[in-house]
């Protein structure tokens, strides 16, 4: 009973945090069921998916009643990492995962340092808001290389967009994590369903049902807690998360 609750638990605190501020959770999950839980790391990645399909559906659903989600936007960013979630989640068994980890880990530190220094928006630039097909344009490398990051190692895409869409198309933190959720949600729910038909071994369904029960909840927790948080301190916190997320991915792979 003590390893469900604590699953609930952990579903519970990683949803809310990454609806919350838009990030994976495959970052925290896929760690967890391999430490904690002993799982091999392609069960723990596939897994991890599963999850985060129900943590990311429950968001979603929650984010759309907000009217805050870019849904033109969300749609091309999706269909932009689609084939590298879909080669990565093929060759995630035949490459070796400390290098890549590793670099990740670097990248992730310097985008913490990149976000920092960047200037925020006022609230006249955010509320002017408008679509722009050449701006998006010059973004849709971040997902089409981090798509492949996800199908690969089970990482969000947010991490990496989200600065961009604040510097570049100068959207707010609230509404660039309420466009990310339902584009991850999407993502996660093809990798799911690719490393599930590839893996050797079963899907550990005990884990699947109470870690999606915590996410679940969390899901609907975390768009009503983003909703009150002020942008500076999302963006703080974000920056926070993104340096933790750099010294564990290089820990890792030492």
């Amino acid at each position: 009973m003590i390893e469900e609750l604590g699953l609930v638990l952990a579903g519970l605190f990683i949803s809310t945090a990454a609806m919350t501020i838009g990030i994976g959770g495959g970052i925290l999950w896929t760690p967890l069921l391999i430490l904690a839980y002993g799982l091999s790391p392609q069960a723990a990645v596939a897994t991890s998916l599963l999850v985060q399909v129900v943590g990311m559906g429950s968001g979603s659903f929650a984010f759309l009643r907000t009217n805050l989600v870019d849904k033109k936007l969300a749609l091309i960013f999706f269909l932009a990492a689609l084939p590298g979630v879909i080669i990565g989640s093929f060759i995630t068994v035949n490459l070796p995962q400390q290098p890549v980890q590793m670099a990740l880990g670097i990248m992730a530190m310097i985008l913490a340092l990149l976000f920092v220094a960047s200037q925020d928006q006022t609230d006249e630039e955010r509320s002017n808001y408008k679509f722009d097909q050449k701006k998006v344009n010059r973004l849709l490398p971040i997902p089409g290389f981090f798509g492949f990051i996800m199908g690969f190692l089970s990482l969000g895409i947010g991490e990496w967009l989200i600065p961009a869409m604040r510097s570049r198309l100068k959207l707010s933190m609230n509404r660039c994590v309420a466009t990310i959720i339902p584009m991850m949600f999407l993502l996660a729910v093809v990798a799911a369903g690719l490393h599930w038909s590839l893996m050797e071994e079963s899907v550990q369904t005990n884990y699947l049902l109470w870690g999606g029960l915590g996410t679940l909840a969390g899901g609907q927790i975390g768009p009503r807690v983003a909703r009150y948080i002020d942008d500076k301190i999302l963006k703080e916190t974000f920056i926070f998360l993104m340096t933790l997320i750099g010294i564990h991915l290089i820990f890792q792979s030492i």
